[in-house]
């Protein structure tokens, strides 16, 4: 085989590696834009987490919870900085860099994973966005409900500021014992608002949504801080 016709050979192999990533970039562009079309539509009263329903005696003491999940929200100027911080430095580190999907953090995930590894590749808007519209179960992490929430961060990074993203989150995430959102939490283990913890509480907090009942503070044998 003289030089000519290794050249002509490698020519025709160089086309058709082009040619198969362009078939297999528009069929991914494909499959993208059906699964997206079924997605929920973005609203902001399935991001504002519910507030449980409370009944008070006369002294404006608690006498009953009638909601089934414990919720108290906070406003975007109640959250410390201390507490934003924790956050992005234990879920989403790019936090503030990224709109809504992080392809850095996939990649990373996904040669993580090859390696044996278990690291998830979701930023902090897309774990929203799974907590607002979807199960929480990874059973029922598909493919089709992975492009959803990549679709619907995606679109709430335009509607929405980063701090704005930040409160739904705080407001909504589970900390254990029928708690919802990190105030509930900080009132129910601490007594306190959030901006009254100190800082090694406000770093338990931040973690508790990784593993909720792994990091309850109640349980007598994570040696945690205890409430007052």
């Amino acid at each position: 085989m003289n030089k000519q016709t290794v050249i002509q050979w490698l020519k025709y192999a160089a086309i058709a590696a082009i040619s198969l990533f362009f078939l297999l970039l528009i069929l991914g562009g494909l499959v993208f834009g059906y699964y997206a079309s079924k997605a929920p539509t973005l609203s902001e009263k399935d991001l504002i987490a519910t507030t449980s329903s409370k009944i008070y005696d006369n002294q404006n003491n608690l006498i009953a919870d009638l909601g089934a999940e414990k919720r108290i929200n906070v406003k975007t100027n109640e959250i410390p900085t201390d507490l934003v911080n924790a956050i992005v430095a234990i879920e989403d580190h790019r936090f503030f860099n990224h709109r809504g999907v992080d392809f850095i953090r996939i990649g990373g995930a996904f040669f993580s994973n090859l390696r044996g590894g278990r690291q998830g590749g979701s930023t902090l808007t897309q774990q929203l966005i799974k907590l607002s519209y979807f199960s929480t179960s990874s059973s029922d992490a598909t493919l089709s409900r992975k492009i959803q929430e990549a679709w619907l961060a995606a679109q709430l990074e335009r509607k929405a500021t980063k701090q704005q993203i930040l409160t739904y989150y705080v407001n909504k995430v589970y900390m254990s014992n029928s708690n919802y959102g990190m105030q509930t939490a900080a009132r129910s283990y601490y007594g306190k608002d959030l901006k009254d913890l100190s800082l090694h509480q406000t770093a338990l907090l931040a973690g508790m949504p990784q593993a909720p009942n792994q990091y309850d503070p109640l349980h007598p044998s994570r040696g945690c801080d205890q409430p007052p």
